[in-house]
């Protein structure tokens, strides 16, 4: 997944939030989704959003995700839980940029505090800069490091036995 290259445009928006999501920022993401792009609004609590994004996002790679809670601290620490997911913390446009250029991430995280007009452009950033391939060998690495940090297999629930076979 951290070497599709290209832009975020045309991509469904899964959307998700805390309870710090300025009413403002809501109605731009449903302006974009007026104009073709799809949103998905989640559950106001941001482990649950944040899980509900990323689980929808490992699921097809048409996806990209934005994450606002008050600092986007929280929403980028729980995404990043999850295998195939790159989320960013974005404060401005450059950093927007960086993100995808350098590191092709495909959920952005914004902060309530960092203001609308600024989240607007950093996310209009985020979903017209595309990944370009830079830096493929160091983002394989990421890869890697998710496969070493596997869990284990789920063990099978105690009380519970497998039948036996019949001869």
């Amino acid at each position: 997944m951290i070497n599709q290259l290209g832009s975020h445009r045309g991509k469904q928006i899964v959307f998700g939030h805390d309870r710090h999501l300025e009413p403002e920022l809501a109605a731009y993401l449903e302006m974009l989704a007026a104009h073709g792009l799809p949103i998905r609004v989640e559950a106001p609590h941001y482990l649950a959003s944040a899980t509900r994004v990323c689980r929808r996002i490992q699921r097809r790679r048409d996806r990209v995700g934005v994450l606002v809670c008050l600092t986007g601290i929280g929403m980028s620490i729980v995404a990043n839980k999850f295998r195939g997911i790159y989320a960013a913390r974005c404060l401005d446009e450059a950093d927007a940029a960086s993100s995808r250029t350098v590191n092709n991430a495909n959920v952005l995280c914004l902060a309530v505090t960092t203001g609308l007009l600024r989240n607007r452009a950093i996310l209009d950033t985020f979903l017209v800069t595309p990944y370009e391939g830079r830096k493929l060998e160091q983002l394989a690495h990421l890869d890697e490091l998710e496969a070493e940090h596997e869990p284990p297999a789920a063990a099978q629930p105690r009380g519970k036995s497998k039948p036996a076979k019949s001869a």
